[in-house]
């Protein structure tokens, strides 16, 4: 069941998703003019500021409760048989190559070495963090490593830390060791909340920041000396849809910087691994409990007071004034039920229920359309499987398994596309493979055909990240690297580097449908655990 939007809105839905735009633009830039009801969450809305201005009720309904013990199981959800089996022997030699892709990028290495924020080597002990950029080169000179940011910052930083911390959880649940890592990136999570805090009793509550600079510092983590340079952000060069906001009295970093629009694009991608974390967390130390809650604590009141802000973000202008941006980004588009799966993810993280959220299997009249525009379709997408997870772990498995249907569908959709009379590419192959490693994750099942397109592009990513000149981009800090620029994400063909671990997930997830193909050979898997050594101990 889909719920159905008017046709002359879904005739401009259509329309704008098949030509140009800004990359963070929304499918809500299509509607707005075609419905009044958009019009009340447009306008540039100054809030009073204060205590009163932030609801930071109690959740409705107890996150996480046990299920009935008398009730009936829920069955998992089963699909048609489609595509041809994989044999035990090619299982076997698939999952050789996707290890061999892993242990030669060094890729949890590489993460742990890239991924910063503010170093746990400061003497001054303040709250030490890292998450994943965008605007970042990676430059050597005289041996020296700098990780210098660019002056119009980062933009979705949440679509890139979100799955590699996921990945490294099924890494941690597979073979432990990566506790730590774990820490520094879930610490990350919280920063982007504690980035809003002022003192003296000033403090900003249920507020995220896109972006946060405090600044510049010489980090030792790891045994590494890097140089961290957000010189160019104190403050950066504003530019749509986002500004920079001086913040002098932080106080967890000081003196800092931020760009102060958050925006939806990424936030599908962070509920996902919310999802997940109470399962990482359990797996870890005390510490990573100890930051898992305070994560929890801080994005729960967050995504209940977008509930209660009518499904809109927030944020604070250079004065500190909260208002509600203009910019589609900053909220949620109810009118036909376009991005229901979003609201009701949010719902079902922040009071634990659904509420009156009916979203039917999560899809709508628009979703996967031939020519979609790619990034409206990712964020539809992403707020899917992250309602689905959680539903998985709010403990309400009929409307799991509803939202699990619909991402078969668009599993099906997708790939039923590509085997047309007229071949349709859209979404490109890393985003179907995304689609597909994070639907499977969050319960739906594979069919072989989806194994069968995940294996091809295992392949292609293992030809493409392995080739020789690939090979410094993961050794920056080696002796023998000669200076230069390096790639801080290192790209290639077949799956995106910020999901090459979430491959990991068909085995490790703790939402995986037993009636799914397998996509590795999980036993083979686990063996492996000796080749991927945690990070260096601090």
């Amino acid at each position: 069941m889909r719920p159905s939007v008017s046709v002359g809105v879904l005739l401009v839905v259509l329309f704008a998703a098949c030509g140009g735009g800004d990359s963070r633009s929304n499918v809500a830039d299509a509607v707005a003019d075609a419905s009044g009801e958009v019009d009340a969450a447009s306008p540039d809305v100054a809030l009073d500021a204060g205590p009163d201005a932030s609801p930071d009720a109690e959740p409705d309904a107890s996150p996480d409760a046990e299920p009935d013990a008398d009730a009936a199981p829920e069955p998992p959800l089963t699909r048609p048989e489609r595509g041809e089996p994989v044999s035990a022997a090619d299982l076997a030699a698939v999952t050789d190559q996707y290890l061999e892709l892993l242990e030669q990028t060094r890729y949890f290495q590489v993460v742990d070495e890239r991924a910063h924020g503010w170093p746990e080597s400061d003497p001054a002990g303040r709250y030490w963090y890292a998450t994943w950029w965008s605007g970042v080169k990676v430059e050597k000179s005289g041996g020296e490593v700098t990780y210098r940011h660019s002056d119009d910052g980062a933009d979705n930083n949440g679509m890139r830390t979100s799955p590699i911390l996921q990945g490294v959880c099924y890494a941690q649940l597979l073979w432990g060791g990566q506790d730590q890592l774990l820490r520094r990136l879930t610490r990350g999570l919280a920063s982007w909340a504690l980035a809003m805090e002022r003192q003296p009793a000033l403090t900003a509550s249920a507020l995220l920041c896109r972006a946060a600079y405090p600044e510049p510092v010489v980090s030792e983590d790891g045994g590494r000396t890097v140089f961290i340079d957000t010189s160019l952000n104190r403050p950066g060069i504003d530019g749509d849809p986002s500004s920079y906001v001086h913040n002098p009295d932080n106080p967890h970093w000081g003196d800092i910087w931020i760009k102060n629009k958050r925006s939806k694009d990424d936030i599908g991608h962070m509920l996902q691994v919310l999802a997940y974390l109470p399962t990482c967390a359990e797996a870890g130390s005390a510490g990573l409990k100890e930051d898992a809650a305070l994560v929890e604590t801080l994005y729960a009141a967050w995504a209940r007071r977008v509930e209660d802000d009518g499904f809109r973000i927030v944020t604070v202008d250079a004065e500190w004034k909260e208002f509600f941006p203009k910019q589609d980004l900053a909220f949620y588009l109810t009118l036909g039920g376009v991005e229901c799966p979003a609201t009701l993810a949010l719902r079902l993280y922040g009071r634990g229920d659904a509420g009156d959220i009916d979203c039917g299997q999560g899809l709508t009249d628009i979703d996967e359309a031939p020519g979609f525009k790619n990034d409206v379709g990712q964020i539809l997408r992403s707020h899917h499987e992250a309602a689905a997870a959680l539903a998985e772990r709010r403990g309400l498995p009929a409307l799991a398994r509803r939202l699990q249907a619909g991402l078969a569908w668009r599993l099906d959709t997708v790939l039923d596309a590509r085997e047309g009379p007229t071949p349709v590419t859209t979404p490109n192959d890393q985003d179907v493979a995304e689609l597909l490693l994070m639907s499977a994750a969050a319960g739906a099942p594979l069919t072989w055909r989806d194994v069968r397109f995940l294996h091809a592009r295992i392949a292609d990513a293992h030809a493409g990240f392995l080739t020789p000149a690939m090979a410094p981009h993961y050794r920056v800090f080696d002796p023998e690297t000669p200076d230069g620029n390096y790639a801080f994400t290192p790209e290639s063909a077949g799956i995106f580097w910020r999901y090459l671990a979430s491959v990991l997930g068909t085995c490790a997830s703790p939402y995986r449908n037993p009636t799914s193909k397998p996509v590795l050979d999980c036993d083979r898997v686990r063996a492996a655990a000796a080749r991927f050594n945690p990070a260096p101990a601090r």
